[in-house]
């Protein structure tokens, strides 16, 4: 199993009974996600800038100058590199390290974040927190997330409170909350589903702990209409001026529900391509995973015919102009009708390059849309 089930086992059973309702506890079916070498490199050899990384302690983020050093790997100008003697002697006084969207550093992740995006349809990043013994970094909050908890090193107790917020927005925090709760132990390899907006309280025991939370960034109806909304309004029909003179408010008047009842009826019906682009345009969705692109590039082996091609994880293509134009990740390619409707056919799975025309799959690989596998 690999993605989603790798973690959650039977997935319709997981949207049946866990996705947004409940917690999920399994033990022990994700051991090789992330390792400590992993951890460490990224915190102590990797050049890491302080917008990547907090340190928490006791409910409190501490300021970067804490741990960044302006020499810290001879880059020049820099003042936020992460110094790792500095985050490690925090570590040691009892602080939680926090490596934000780490998942870009580590392309196992990566490719589970994105392989996970792909079957959810919504943004999926990681962060992991390494944390001391006895360590709590946060008080009772809830997360605007869904959350899959893979436990990497140690163990962790979670107690999750049986409430969901409505409206968890950019996540809060819910001091005294009186709800029923349930304790969960975390040990190496275990995973805890954590819906969106269900408080949690988080603390290490006597050993340390690294786990990763692998963020379902969820769309909301909010981003989809703020979306669609920003898209309509670029429309020439909304840049004209306002009516001029002293009462602009009562010439305004008349004219706006005409104006209201055109915009509301594009909103309500805005056209496949324009939802594609307010869901799948968006910057979290426009990163796939691009482990490989330069080496192919260096190489330049194309395809062979006994090999398959699929869509890099985490591509959404549009495919427009009658199959003459891609749209994936913020750029848009001008190909050949072939390389187009071969793009949408990629869209419900590998093909065996041998079926594909030309230099088509070649093309693909090229352009960074597509990988090969046996």
């Amino acid at each position: 199993m690999t993605g989603l089930a790798a973690l959650v086992g039977d997935v319709d059973t997981f949207f049946e009974q866990h996705l947004g309702r409940k917690a999920l506890h399994r033990h022990g079916v994700a051991r090789e996600v992330v390792s400590l070498d992993d951890v460490d490199r990224v915190i102590t050899g990797s050049g890491l800038r302080a917008p990547g990384l907090r340190v928490v302690k006791d409910g409190t983020v501490l300021p970067p100058e804490r741990y960044v050093s302006p020499s810290t790997y001879g880059y020049a100008g820099l003042g936020d590199v992460v110094d790792p003697g500095k985050v490690t002697a925090l570590f040691r006084d009892g602080a939680t390290i926090v490596l934000g969207t780490v998942d870009a550093l580590m392309p196992r992740l990566h490719e589970l974040c994105k392989t996970i995006e792909m079957e959810l349809g919504h943004p999926v990043d990681a962060n992991i927190y390494v944390a001391p013994p006895g360590a709590q970094a946060f008080q009772v909050h809830c997360d605007a997330q869904d959350i899959l908890v893979v436990q990497a090193h140690g163990g962790k107790r979670w107690t999750l409170f049986d409430h969901l917020e409505p409206d968890p927005a950019g996540g809060r925090m819910l001091p005294g909350l009186d709800a029923p709760a349930t304790d969960y132990t975390l040990r190496e390899g275990d995973v805890l589903y954590v819906p969106r907006g269900m408080p949690h309280l988080v603390r290490t025991e006597s050993s340390a702990s690294v786990h990763v939370s692998i963020s379902v960034n969820t769309l909301t109806w909010a981003d989809l209409l703020t979306a669609l909304t920003s898209q309509l309004l670029r429309s020439g029909a909304y840049a004209r001026p306002l009516p001029m003179g002293k009462d602009v408010a009562g010439q305004v008047g008349p004219l706006l529900k005409r104006y209201a009842d055109d915009f509301a009826a594009a909103l309500a019906d805005p056209g496949h391509d324009r939802l594609h682009r307010a869901i799948h345009g968006r910057t979290a969705c426009a990163e796939g995973h691009r482990a490989g692109l330069l080496t192919q590039a260096l190489l330049g082996t194309p395809p062979a015919p006994g090999e398959r091609i699929a869509l890099r994880p985490g591509t959404w293509p549009l495919i427009t102009g009658e199959g003459t134009r891609i749209e994936a990740g913020g750029r848009t390619f001008a190909v050949s009708p072939e390389v187009g409707r071969a793009c949408r056919r990629l869209q419900d799975g590998p093909l065996p390059v041998a079926e594909l025309p030309g230099e088509v799959a070649g093309t693909l690989v090229e352009l960074g849309l597509c990988v090969t596998s046996a």
